[in-house]
């Protein structure tokens, strides 16, 4: 694969390739072949298209850095295993069980860090030219909302995965501006939560289904609760953006807007959110839209079309079966996440995917004999053209209403205890379970068994603390009925010294000459 320097190509970015997007989305444009940003950008048209360029990086997915990242941080939860074929498949992401060392030249660990530098790129330039277009102000207002928010997005996850991040929000074209050091994360914080809140006054309150996927003043009133309380739980700080100060007390203002006024409501049966009929629902805060319509050609190619690579990971391998195809088996489920579901809770049949389900199944590494069924290789999601392993169309559902009601039971807790109570009843009323008190420890259950296998419970671990993290990944080395193959597979010692983070890549570091340093643990 061709070698990109990531740090300066995100700077260097002075020609934007513009794809054809998602027919579920507004993305749905024809294709130019490559535009030069000198004779681009001159009307609403040329505008919408490049803003097009900035949404379809949420789409890219190859072997070096699975997005949704989803992929990833299930992983490296206490929900799930990395699985794979073998002990030496895809050796970067075994290390996300423990954060094991593993050499620092792993390209796995790179492949996110392109991805998202390069949204960043896309964004900086769009928001340097969106001023100059012959537009309506109406639309540059929405435009510019919309490009910081996705600018957002691709910091908050640059933050998350590797904390110590270069921060650059400008285009930059001197070659003396290249080698970038990395910002404090109180920096990025603040600059996630200042985009975010300059968003929101400019991003249309509707649902996903009027916008097409594109953002929405509700998901970035949802978002920047998300940030908030991953922000707040690790460093016990609260962010500025500006001179508006993010407090717990502003992020649930912002909930209380989204639940009073947003329109979304809990899908009634759990087992229907995540099938194709349900995207862009009104359970659905903010999806990331995928497709087969514009399909890759291969696993070492994603970037050329819409679909979800990660779906393939998490299928059981060497299947035969009518409803689902046969995929990698990364990060099949826990026995510990198993354990957690109430026995009558319906979600837990709705989450795991069963291999006793199937004739015939590869009982292959860190095989549990649970997968992962919301984003699963159903029939319904089948790609028709390109190569099926790249190609498939589910939606990355990235913020749920029952997430924003989990967050504000949590925010309200011990200041509203009635409203909490409230919100985590809603939750658990769809799958008609008995009502429980609001607590730390009954909202940090309902979020695992609510969100698994959505990629939510690696932060919260993080964001609980460093010595619970470390305990609840350490106790899923519990050995299930259906685990095949040697408990030492299965043992976590999960090496708190790297902070939950991943290292700093290391040819990035060799590029800066050093001005980029490694991650602690590393």
């Amino acid at each position: 694969m061709k070698k990109i320097r990531s740090v300066r190509y995100f700077i260097l970015t002075l020609s934007i390739v513009m794809l054809a997007g998602c027919q579920k989305s507004f993305l749905e444009l024809d294709p130019p072949s490559q535009i030069v940003e000198s004779n681009f950008y001159r009307n609403e048209n040329e505008a919408t298209q490049a803003l097009a360029g900035v949404y379809h990086v949420l789409q890219w997915g190859q072997w070096l850095g699975f997005h949704p990242s989803h992929a990833w941080s299930e992983a490296a939860s206490d929900d799930a295993y990395s699985g794979g074929g073998s002990q030496s498949d895809g050796v970067g992401i075994k290390a996300l069980d423990q954060l094991r060392t593993v050499t620092l030249g792993e390209q796995t660990y790179r492949g996110l860090w392109m991805i998202y530098y390069n949204g960043i790129a896309r964004a900086n330039v769009f928001l340097s030219k969106i001023e100059k277009v012959s537009a309506s102000e109406a639309f540059k207002k929405q435009a510019i909302a919309e490009a910081k928010f996705l600018r957002a997005y691709f910091y908050f996850e640059l933050a998350r995965w590797y904390e110590n991040v270069p921060l650059v929000t400008v285009p930059l074209s001197d070659p003396s501006q290249y080698n970038q050091p990395q910002a404090t994360p109180e920096a990025v914080f603040n600059q996630i939560a200042k985009d975010l809140e300059e968003a929101i006054s400019g991003l249309p309150r509707q649902s996903l289904k009027q916008t097409g996927a594109r953002a929405t003043q509700w998901a970035a009133k949802a978002l920047m609760a998300r940030v908030y309380l991953f922000y707040n739980g690790v460093y016990n700080k609260d962010m500025n953006a500006g001179a508006v100060v993010v407090n717990k007390e502003l992020v649930r203002t912002y909930l209380e807007d989204v639940i009073t006024a947003g329109g979304f409501v809990l899908t009634p049966n759990f087992a229907d959110i995540f099938r194709k009929s349900n995207e862009l629902g009104l359970e659905s805060v903010w999806e990331i839209s995928f497709s087969d319509t514009n399909p890759a050609s291969g696993v070492d190619n994603q970037r050329a079309g819409q679909g979800n690579f990660s779906v393939h990971m998490f299928a059981p391998r060497g299947i035969t079966d009518p409803t689902y195809t046969a995929g990698w088996s990364y990060s099949p489920i826990t026995e510990s996440l198993y354990a957690e579901f109430e026995v009558d809770d319906p979600r837990r049949d709705e989450t795991v995917l069963y291999g006793s389900q199937f004739s015939k199944i590869t009982k292959s590494w860190q095989y549990t004999g649970y997968f992962n069924k919301k984003y699963s290789t159903h029939s319904e999601y089948k790609a028709t053209t390109g190569i099926s392993d790249a190609n498939w169309g589910n939606n990355y559902r990235a913020i749920r209403y029952s997430d924003v009601l989990l967050m504000a039971a949590e925010l309200w807790l011990n200041t509203d205890q009635g409203k909490a109570n409230q919100y985590l009843k809603m939750v658990r009323d769809r799958v008609k379970l008995p009502e429980t008190p609001a607590t730390v420890e009954t909202i940090r259950h309902e979020r695992r068994v609510e969100l698994a296998g959505e990629g939510i419970r690696y932060w919260d671990l993080l964001r609980y603390g460093l010595p619970y993290a470390k305990q609840k990944i350490d106790e899923s080395s519990l050995r299930g009925a259906q685990y095949d193959g040697d408990q030492s597979r299965f043992n976590m010692n999960w090496d708190v010294s790297k902070r939950g983070r991943l290292p700093i890549p290391q040819v990035e570091i060799d590029i800066s000459k050093g001005v980029l340093k490694q991650n602690e643990g590393y």
